[in-house]
Order: structure tokens, then sequence, then C-alpha cells
């Protein structure tokens, strides 16, 4: 959890240099994590979540470290790309 308070603290440190910039990121962001939620709909109610979808949330989080404050780095390779990706193959 540290990890992820220094990376908002790194964005909210870039967000007056570079609005537009963030803003962007944000809807990538924002676009995943709709994505996401409709894949989580898809899952019956009093059904555990598979390790697989509970994954993508952890690879929404990494991403916006990568966005927002790379240079904490991430433990793997992660795009909004690759997390579509991750969602159609659930």
């Amino acid at each position: 959890i540290l990890r992820y308070m220094r990376a908002i603290e790194r964005r909210m440190e870039k967000l007056p240099i570079d609005p537009n910039k963030d803003r962007l990121h944000m809807l990538k962001v924002e676009s995943v994590t709709k994505d996401y939620k409709e894949l989580l709909n898809k899952i019956p109610k009093g059904m555990v979540i598979p390790e697989n979808v509970k994954e993508i949330r952890w690879m929404i989080e990494e991403l916006r470290v990568s966005y927002f404050a790379q240079q904490l780095g991430t433990p793997y390779p992660v795009s909004d790309k690759r997390i579509k990706n991750a969602i159609d193959a659930c």
C-alpha cells in the first residue's frame, strides 16, 4: 500500500506540470476499469471471483503506477492493451 501512496504523491506533484497528459492517462485507466467492471458483472452473485480476474484489478493499479509514477517501476510489464487482452481471455 505504501508504494501506491507514493505513486499518488508523485502524481500530485506532476499534475500541475501537465494536466492534459494526466487527463489522457486517466481516460485510459477509466476505460480498462469500465471493462473490468463489466467482466465482474458477468460473474454470478455469490460465486468466488477467479484468481485471474482478481489479478486484473492489480494490473490496473500497476497501470496507474506506470502512467503517474514511472520512476517507481512495476513488477511486470503492463499496458492498457495487456489489460484488455487479459479481460478478453476471461
